[in-house]
């Protein structure tokens, strides 16, 4: 065999555990170096995803290159994987829609270059696969090393937004307000009575707690109930001065802020506003949430310069009672920024106020002594970030194709090269990758987002054909997952054989491009 020069890649080498292993040990998101023919292309994403056939694992490389020429995302369905981390694939097929052949690839172990035996094993902790890929037009087999280390330390969602725990200083894990303050009006302004723990949750709740905002008289002025997951700045006794009065996010302000590495699609919650004053047809009568996605840099809310350089998404919205002054579920989409489309996520800044205005809201009657009937408050429960991962459309020579329960069923023989393929899922960061399975004569998408690193979280569906044998690969109960709590208003239309999808006034094609 040739030599392959895969020498820079020794220090990468992953021994097999002598732990024993199942896939859901070893599946995650690994960033590392890949080797082709002896070329190094480090910091490169694999993924290694739940086969939907037992103890087995789906590997995806995503926009392979090789020769500056693209090949696509090579995907390997339900490989099986022993004990001890050991990947076997023998000769498995796939179609390269961008040389338009079919490529046999397999799963090398036991290949000795330079000394160095080479095996595709896979931990907890890091991942050495290496594959061999043959195809008509290729001279000699592709060789194709990864060993990188599995992504961990990463987040992609807001810390107790359930408000669950131990409150210490009146305030729970993750969340802030005035006792925790910074500024030089914090010796007035701290309490224990404008953000409090309760024992109101939502309706269907696995909780106990929810917080309790309310609004208060500081010095005269009126003081809104205030929570962030940032910290308070209080440095003006006027409520209406963004230059003292603020909540801000710092990268350096070591737990008052959150770090966030995705770009999820909204942010749900659940609330219970009380205004003081019940003319739900007041319209100053709004309680607030603002979410600020960033770059690694210091922000505050509200702005006093322009920060649209280190704003990467925002959701906003301010919110009436509900009618019986209950419990309501806000969704709340991420308007994300396209100048700044490729700078990364680093930073989430929350916040949440009785009032859209500083100081705002209902009025004190005159000479009133008892609050109680006079403060406007917001009960907060269950806050998550969302991260949509659905299949919108998926299109075999241009047909679109229904899917029931992720089952799509097509009445013609497999045949993985004779037809186009496109998937174009639902979510910003959502990516569907297509595997196709020669051996059960099926296929299967997988649609991963940014969060899965964390959450583990994905979609998977599959694609029967008429003479597909799937007794083995059904998706699983546990794999299907429940409905998205949010999803935006999507239309499709077919014009002359094209499937075209509408996300609220933009039009895409089924490559997910922007179209008129």
């Amino acid at each position: 065999m040739k030599k392959i020069l895969f020498t820079l890649l020794a220090g990468t080498m992953v021994s097999a555990s002598v732990m024993a292993l199942t896939t859901n040990d070893v599946c995650g998101q690994f960033v590392g170096d890949l080797n082709i023919g002896g070329s190094l292309y480090p910091s490169k994403t694999v993924y290694l995803l739940p086969g939907a056939k037992d103890n087995t694992v789906t590997f995806v490389l995503p926009d392979f290159m090789y020769n500056a020429g693209k090949l696509g995302n090579i995907v390997l369905p339900n490989i099986p994987m022993d004990e001890a981390g050991m990947l076997t694939l023998d000769n498995s097929t796939l179609y390269l829609d961008s040389i338009s052949e079919r490529a046999t690839i397999t799963i090398v172990n036991g290949l000795e270059d330079g000394g160095i035996v080479y095996n595709s094993v896979v931990s907890a902790t890091e991942a050495q696969i290496l594959l061999s890929i043959a195809a008509p037009s290729l001279p000699e087999p592709i060789f194709v090393l990864f060993g990188g280390q599995a992504v961990t330390g990463r987040n992609y969602s807001l810390t107790n937004g359930g408000f669950e725990g131990e409150w210490t200083n009146a305030e729970p894990q993750g969340w802030h307000s005035f006792n925790s303050a910074t500024g030089i009006m914090v010796d007035y302004i701290k309490n224990d009575y404008q953000f409090t723990q309760s024992d109101q949750v939502r309706p269907g709740s696995d909780g106990t707690h929810s917080a309790l905002l309310s609004s208060t008289m500081a010095l005269g002025v009126k003081a809104n109930g205030n929570c962030t997951n940032g910290q308070v700045n209080a440095g003006s006794s006027k409520a209406d001065d963004a230059a003292g009065n603020y909540n801000f996010s710092d990268p350096s302000n070591e737990g008052f802020n959150t770090p966030l590495n995705g770009r999820p699609d909204s942010i749900v919650f659940w609330a219970k506003y009380q205004p003081a004053d019940r003319d739900a047809s007041n319209e100053v009568n709004r309680a607030r949430l603002n979410a600020v996605i960033t770059t690694d840099a210091r922000y505050q809310d509200p702005e006093i310069e322009d920060c649209s350089a280190i704003k990467i998404g925002t959701a906003t919205v301010n919110y009436a009672a509900t009618n019986d002054l209950g419990w309501q579920r806000i969704a709340v989409p991420f308007d994300y920024s396209e100048d700044n489309a490729g700078k990364q996520p680093a930073y989430i800044l929350a916040t949440f106020s009785t009032n859209m205005v500083p100081g705002g809201g209902s009025s004190y009657s005159e000479g009133s002594i008892n609050k109680v009937n006079v403060l406007d408050s917001v009960y907060l429960d269950d806050v998550k970030l969302i991260y949509n991962r659905r299949l919108d459309a998926f299109t075999m020579g241009g047909e679109a194709l229904d899917f029931t329960n992720h089952v799509a069923t097509v009445a013609d023989n497999y045949c993985d090269d004779c037809a186009k393929f496109a998937a174009l899922s639902q979510g910003r960061s959502a990516q569907p990758f297509i595997a196709f399975d020669a051996v059960h004569r099926c296929i299967f998408i997988y649609v991963v987002a940014d969060d899965y690193p964390q959450t583990g979280a994905y979609e998977l569906y599959r694609i029967d054909f008429a003479d597909s044998d799937t007794a083995e690969v059904g998706i699983k109960e546990d794999l299907v997952p429940t409905t998205n709590d949010q999803r935006p208003t999507t239309n499709k239309i077919l014009y002359r054989g094209s499937l075209f999808i509408r996300h609220g006034e933009v039009w895409y094609n089924v490559q997910g491009q922007r179209v008129k």
